[in-house]
């Protein structure tokens, strides 16, 4: 299996899309801590090879990210702790891309609240059991501030993705061209209970 058909596995602008979302929040993408849900090439399994998610830490990386990993089947991820010989020399995907000497210190996090804690965007990046259900207020809270949350899968619902928003996070999905909705519904909601309130205090004050 060549490097286009790995590339063809997972869109390539997953990396232009973490960039924008951070972008939407006043962050830049460079020195930003970006973790990665899912490590594997498919959901509920521990095989890392051909796996999409080595494209997306590879780019992020070159784009000067700082990158940590979280995948509940993976204790290792070789491609990055052995990039210079692993799966051998001549087909290490490090070759592609720059600035990817320090990945060789990535290491796969098995606690996500570790793992998610100070993170300024995250990736839900395999569809693994372990992620469909995370409660954003968890998240939120255990991250420390509202995130970039990118979700490449569509591993999210909608009313996962409106809680979100309500939370100040900044959403983006490959294929999931609602998001905007969902957001200018948020932003809607948030202006008409401010309005409400506006009127109260001034009702108030009569």
């Amino acid at each position: 299996m060549g490097l286009k058909t790995t590339f063809s596995r997972l869109p390539p602008w997953v990396a232009q899309l973490t960039r924008d979302a951070l972008r939407n929040m006043s962050r830049p993408l460079a020195a930003a801590e970006i973790l990665l849900l899912g490590a594997s090439y498919r959901e509920d399994v521990g095989d890392t090879r051909y796996s999409g998610s080595e494209l997306i830490v590879r780019r992020l990386t070159e784009m000067g990210a700082e990158l940590r990993v979280h995948d509940p089947y993976v204790q290792h991820w070789w491609e990055f702790e052995k990039q210079d010989e692993y799966p051998s020399p001549t087909h290490s995907l490090k070759r592609f891309f720059r600035s990817q000497g320090k990945l060789t210190d990535l290491h796969v996090e098995q606690d996500l609240s570790q793992a998610l804690c100070g993170s300024d965007a995250v990736i839900f990046a395999v569809r693994h059991k372990h992620y469909l259900d995370l409660d954003p207020d968890k998240v939120v809270e255990t991250a420390g501030s509202p995130l970039a949350v990118i979700d490449c899968f569509g591993i999210l619902d909608d009313t996962q993705i409106k809680r979100y928003f309500e939370l100040g996070c900044e959403v983006k999905g490959l294929g999931r061209g609602h998001v905007k909705r969902i957001k200018d519904q948020v932003r809607a909601e948030r202006e008409e209970m401010l309005l409400a309130l506006s009127a109260g205090r001034q009702a108030d004050s009569t």
